[in-house]
């Protein structure tokens, strides 16, 4: 007969929340394509933005760790906003800067700028045209006039534009593309340290595995992943092999 190993041991456990926040936003990506109410479909895609954005966050506070900080300092790096952390970091390991006129670059400044506008929304006064019919024992309908597009110019909101009400699955697709093509770049180019090693940053890690890797998640947050595995090209950390998809 076989016997197990009992033992009791202390182990160290470096909590990181990026995997889980990242997979909730694919989570609820995928419950807005689903959704046939039009109402929960654009709440659910607002939600998935918001939580990209989350998970942006995430990962610069992750890579934060990389560089020991005094608390003076570790002050200041907290009230940096999510671009200058990434900054911080890839100047501190490289002496590089980040290529802000990158295009993608743009795209996650704007991801951030929209995530800003949700979450700290200004009272705004803003004036319209309006078409208004209906009396006679009928309701009042009021109907908001748009201006002609310009010759040339696309008459599809563009996407993650200024008004969230706007935003359909195309946005929120956008949202997770942008920030995987980001952080693909980050870990592969400007920063240049491979998925084994930003793995460490970015899944919950311990020192307690025998014979096995470090890392720790949810299997479900991993089959997301891989589930969406053509949407999201995801390149800056490993997600195959991790768990048995049988």
């Amino acid at each position: 007969m076989k016997v197990g190993v009992f033992m009791i041991r202390d182990v160290t456990l470096v909590e990181n929340n990026f995997i889980s926040i990242f997979s909730d936003a694919v989570i609820l990506y995928e419950a807005a394509v689903s959704a046939v109410d039009e109402e929960l479909k654009s709440a659910l895609v607002k939600s998935s933005i918001l939580t990209v954005n989350y998970a942006l966050e995430a990962a610069a506070n992750s890579f934060v760790s990389s560089v020991e900080l005094d608390d003076e300092l570790k002050g200041k790096v907290d009230r940096y906003s999510t671009l200058e952390k990434f900054g911080y970091v890839v100047n501190y390991h490289t002496g590089k800067s980040l290529p802000s006129g990158a295009k993608i670059y743009q795209q996650v400044r704007n991801l951030i700028t929209r995530r800003n506008q949700m979450v700290h929304p200004k009272v705004n006064a803003v004036g319209y045209q309006v078409r208004t019919t209906g009396g006679g024992g009928e309701p009042f309908m009021h109907t908001v006039i748009k201006k002609a597009p310009k010759k040339g110019a696309s008459q599809n909101p563009k996407l993650l534009g200024d008004d969230p009400e706007l935003y359909t699955v195309k946005d929120a697709q956008a949202a997770l593309q942008a920030m995987t093509s980001f952080l693909n770049l980050y870990v592969e180019e400007w920063w240049g340290i491979g998925y084994e090693n930003a793995n460490l940053f970015l899944y919950q890690t311990w020192d307690g595995s025998i014979g096995a890797m470090p890392y720790m998640f949810r299997p479900h947050q991993i089959k997301v992943l891989i589930r969406n595995k053509e949407l999201l090209d995801v390149r800056f950390i490993g997600i195959h092999g991790m768990i048995s998809l049988e």
